[in-house]
This record gives structure tokens, sequence and C-alpha cells, in this order.
């Protein structure tokens, strides 16, 4: 157990960093429009790196909103975050929660593991081609959404690929949050439509953005997990072992926030992102297992084999 000094969430940090990051994307986004060459491609890199970024809190909120802190961030998240990559937060939380729980991870119905080393047709799939299809299928799903309950693109998916592969990817969506999906999705239709129509020429470059924000987060899936093969059942050793620490510069951009430091956060995933810093220094000092998951980044990028389990 650690001390209960890690859990105590900040939230002026939360809304601090998120506006940062928001206004970044915006910024870089509209010096985009008034540059060319290599200062084009820096500016286009970094609003997509910010709203990586501003996106990475559905993760934090994923942890952190039951604890009744973040009532207000959660609602601003969704209104500005949300609207932008048309996702309300609602959509991920079960999926990743179903990823941290014992007894599930990093086995077939872990709907966040995926065999990326080891299915290449797969790693293809993801890696490359999926960047460039998740805007419009972000922008889909938030259309079936906004027509309410009658229409359940999730559900339908979910039980086709349970039938085709017999695993779980997490799509469905549960009932108690079906409202909440369905008005958020109505207010991003009304605000991806004046966007549209208010200005219409910057579509493709919002696009460009919207694929370098998601193929940043998606390069950083084969950095935290084995991905080899599924295991018949885990315990919380192997969210130790089957999890990677990456200390490297490259780390702040690929993996923000909790995503950091990713050990850490699989065994103590309440600890909010800016105290996680602290939990890694105390478990690098005092637990030699713990040590052995921090890699260099190239040792990460090629795969570290996980020890078998007792």
């Amino acid at each position: 157990m650690i001390e209960r000094h890690y859990y105590r969430l900040r939230p002026l940090i939360y809304y601090g960093d998120f506006t940062l990051s928001m206004t970044g994307f915006v910024a870089a986004f509209v010096l985009c429009l008034h540059t060319t060459g290599l200062a084009f491609a820096l500016s286009l890199f970094a609003s997509s790196a910010c709203l990586y970024r501003a996106g990475a809190f559905i993760h934090e909120l994923t942890h952190q909103y039951r604890r009744g802190r973040l009532e207000g961030f959660y609602r601003l998240w969704n209104l500005t975050a949300g609207a932008v990559v048309m996702m309300p937060a609602v959509r991920f939380f079960d999926p990743h929660r179903t990823h941290h729980k014992t007894g599930i991870f990093s086995t077939r119905q872990d709907p966040q593991y995926m065999l990326l080393r080891t299915d290449w047709k797969l790693a293809v799939l993801v890696l490359l081609v999926s960047p460039f299809v998740m805007p419009i299928v972000s922008f889909l799903f938030m259309l079936a959404a906004s027509l309410g309950e009658r229409v359940d693109i999730e559900g339908a998916i979910e039980r086709y690929l349970e039938r085709k592969k017999g695993a779980a990817v997490g799509s469905a969506l549960p009932q108690a949050y079906r409202r909440e999906m369905t008005v958020y999705s109505r207010y991003y239709l009304v605000v991806v439509g004046l966007y549209v129509w208010l200005w219409p020429e910057t579509i493709p470059l919002m696009y460009a953005v919207q694929v370098g924000a998601w193929w940043l987060g998606i390069l950083r899936i084969p950095l935290e997990h084995e991905m080899r093969a599924y295991r018949e059942t885990s315990g919380a050793r192997d969210h130790v072992v089957d999890s990677f620490t990456v200390e490297s510069p490259f780390a702040e951009i690929l993996q923000p926030l909790s995503l950091r430091l990713h050990t850490a956060h699989h065994m103590y995933p309440g600890v909010p992102y800016h105290n996680l810093p602290a939990l890694h220094r105390e478990l690098k000092r005092s637990d030699p297992e713990y040590r052995r998951s921090v890699v260099p980044f190239m040792t990460a990028v090629l795969g570290p084999r996980r020890p078998a389990s007792p």
C-alpha cells in the first residue's frame, strides 16, 4: 500500500493544464493558416500534440470522475475537447475500466489489449490505417448517437466482433450512459454544423490535425504492454510485469498525463497524474520488481518480454 497523500487531487492543476492544452491547439491551428513549409509542419504537429494532450484528459476522467471533485471539469471537457474529437467521455469509461480489472487485464476479454507484436495485419490496421479512419468513425458514431437509443451501432459492432473473433472490444455502451451520450452528441452535431458553415475552408486542416492527434495516441499503445499473447487470467502481479514505463522526453508527447509512468498507473490507477512522478520515484526506490518495468524507449518499441506468472 502507498500513503494516502498520493491520492490527493488538485482540480486547479487539471483546469490549468487543460486550458493551456486547448489554447495551444487553437493557437497552433490558426498559425497553420498563416505559414508554409517547415513552419506549417511544426504548427500542424503542435496543434495535433496539444489536441491529443487535451483529449487525453478523458483517461483522467475515467479514473477520477467518480471521486466527486471534477464535476465542473467533466462538463468543461465534454463541452470543449469532447466536441472537437466528437466523443463524450462516457464512451471511454467502461472499456478502459475493464482493461484495469484484475482477472481480465491482458486476456481476450480485455478490450484494450491488442496483440500488436504478433498479429501484423492487426498492427498495420491499428497503427497505420486507423488514425485516418477514426475522425470519420467518430463523426458517424456521433451522428448515430444523436438519433437516440433506437440506433445502437456500438452494440451491433460488439455483437459482431464477439461472434467473429470471440473477444470483447468494449464498444457496447451501458444503458446508464445512453441519455448523456445522446445529449452531448446532439450538441456536438450543432457545433460541427456551425463550424462547417462558418469555416468550411479549414475542414481539411482540421481533419489533418485530428489524424495527427489520433496517430500520437495510437503510437503509444505498444509502449505500455507486451501484447504478444493473451493470458487465461491475470493477477495483481501481472499489472507490474506486463506494464512498462519509459523515462524519455518522447513520453511527454506520446504518453501525457497518467498515460506516462504506466506501471505505477496500473498498480495505483486512482492516483492523479500530477502525483505520479513522486509515486514513481518512491516505487523505484523501494520495489525491485517495479524498477525492472522501467525500460529505455527503444526497448519498449521492440517489446520487452514479461516473466511467466509463478
